[in-house]
C-alpha cells in the first residue's frame, strides 16, 4: 500500500519584479510577493548575523513595508511505496525514509522548473531563475513512523551578478503564458540540447566564455557536423534566417563575421578583448531569435510528423537556408 507525502516547495525567483505574478507557471506552482521577514526559509538565505547571502542581494525589491522578493510556492500530495517487510531482513532507518523515491520526485520538479525558466529566458531577456529550491516532505510509514525530510536543490553555477531584471507588461504576461503553453512540450524536447547550451551561456560570469557558449549554440542549430568554413557559413545562414531586407541581411552578416572572429580569438588565442558586455548582449539576442524560430519550426514539423527527429528538422532547415543564401548571393546581397 502506498503512502501519502505532503510536500512544500519554495524558492526565491532571482532578478524579476512583481509583474511575474501574472504568470501561469503550471504544475501547481504560483509566483508571489513575499517580504523578507515573512520568508519561512529566511535562515537559509541569510548568514549568522541575519544578513542576506550574496546570491540574493541583487534581487531585493522594496516598498514602504520593507524588503521583499518574488518567490515560487507549491503544496502537493504525492505517493511513495513503503519498504516491504521480508522474513529475516531488518529494515534500516534509511529504508524507512524512502530516499530514492523522494529524490526522484525532487529531480522531476527541478527539471520542470528549469524548463520553465529556460522558456522565460527565451521569451524575453532577464536573469530570472533560482539559486536554491527548498523541499520539505512530511509522511507517515506503516501508520506510525513520522518522517520529515528536507532537501535543497542548489544551482552552484548560477549567475548572480547579471542584474538584468525580467519584467513583463500586462500584454507581455498574456503572451508569455501562451508561449509557455505552446512550447513546453515535444518541440522543446527536440531543441533541448541547443536551448541548454544557450542557458549555459547565460549562466557564465566570464564574458568571453558566455560568448563562446552562444556561438556553440548557433553551431549546434545551423551547421552540419564537420562543417567547413564555419565563419562564412554561419554568418550567412544567420543573416538570411533572421532578416529579409537586403541591407539588414548584409549588416547582420558583417556583424556575425566579426562575432565569429571574436569568438575564435577568445577560444584559440585566449584574447577576449573585443568581447564587451555590449557584444555579449547582442549575441544573446541573436541566439534567442534563432531558437525562437526553431521552436516554431519544430512545432510545425511535429504537426505533420509526430515522430520526426531533431536531426531531420535540422537537415531540412539547412537545405532551406542553403537555398536562401544562394538567392542572396545571386542578387548581390551577400558575397559569393
Amino acid at each position: 500500500m502506498s503512502e501519502d507525502v505532503n510536500v512544500t516547495i519554495d524558492g526565491i525567483i532571482l532578478y524579476c519584479d512583481e509583474s511575474i505574478s501574472a504568470l501561469q507557471l503550471g504544475n501547481g506552482y504560483i509566483a508571489k510577493k513575499i517580504y523578507l521577514e515573512d520568508i519561512p526559509f529566511k535562515n537559509k538565505i541569510t548568514d549568522g548575523n541575519g544578513n542576506l547571502t550574496t546570491g540574493y542581494m541583487g534581487s531585493r525589491l522594496s516598498d514602504d513595508k520593507g524588503v521583499y522578493f518574488m518567490s515560487i510556492h507549491k503544496d502537493e500530495i504525492y505517493r511513495v511505496q513503503p519498504p516491504q517487510l521480508k522474513p529475516g531482513i531488518a529494515l534500516t532507518d534509511r529504508d524507512l525514509m524512502c530516499p530514492e523515491q523522494l529524490e526522484a520526485y525532487k529531480e522531476g520538479q527541478v527539471d520542470f522548473l528549469n524548463r520553465t525558466v529556460s522558456l522565460l529566458r527565451l521569451f524575453k531577456k532577464g536573469n530570472i531563475g533560482f539559486k536554491e529550491i527548498f523541499f520539505e516532505h512530511h509522511f507517515t510509514i506503516m501508520g506510525f513512523i513520522n518522517n520529515t525530510q528536507k532537501h535543497t536543490s542548489d544551482n552552484v553555477t548560477r549567475n548572480i551578478v547579471d542584474n538584468t531584471f525580467f519584467t513583463l507588461t500586462p500584454e507581455d504576461a498574456a503572451n508569455c503564458n501562451q508561449f509557455i503553453r505552446d512550447y513546453s512540450g515535444q518541440e522543446y524536447d527536440l531543441l533541448k540540447n541547443c536551448i541548454d547550451e544557450f542557458t549555459w551561456g547565460l549562466e557564465q560570469i566570464d564574458i568571453p566564455t558566455g560568448f563562446e557558449q552562444y556561438t556553440t549554440a548557433l553551431e549546434m542549430v545551423l551547421l552540419a557536423t564537420n562543417q567547413q568554413g564555419k565563419k562564412e557559413v554561419l554568418s550567412k545562414r544567420v543573416s538570411v534566417l533572421l532578416e529579409s531586407d537586403p541591407t539588414r541581411i548584409r549588416t547582420l552578416y558583417d556583424k556575425m563575421k566579426n562575432f565569429y572572429r571574436f569568438r575564435s580569438e577568445s577560444l584559440h588565442e585566449g584574447d577576449g578583448r573585443n568581447i564587451t558586455a555590449v557584444e555579449l548582449k547582442d549575441m544573446e539576442d541573436v541566439v534567442r531569435k534563432v531558437l525562437l524560430k526553431y521552436l516554431d519550426f519544430c512545432k510545425i514539423a511535429i504537426a505533420t510528423n509526430a515522430s520526426i527527429t531533431w536531426e531531420e528538422i535540422k537537415e531540412n532547415k539547412i537545405d532551406e537556408l542553403k537555398t536562401a543564401v544562394e538567392t542572396a548571393k545571386n542578387t548581390g546581397t551577400l558575397p559569393a
